[in-house]
């Protein structure tokens, strides 16, 4: 866990996703966001690149 830079205090993890962790410090309540270097994306088609039917 990082220390607080605002007090010095170590920070809990408050909240955890797939792209991004939060940490919170107990005595100033400040709030740190660290993103992940890398996530894995599930969605691999998009709405443009859908085939399409041709009813021709």
């Amino acid at each position: 866990m990082p220390q607080c830079s605002n007090c010095g205090e170590r920070m809990s993890r408050n909240d955890e996703t797939t792209k991004l962790t939060e940490y919170v410090c107990a005595r100033c309540h400040r709030t740190e966001i660290v993103r992940k270097p890398a996530y894995r994306v599930t969605a691999s088609a998009t709405a443009d690149s859908a085939a399409v039917a041709d009813d021709d």
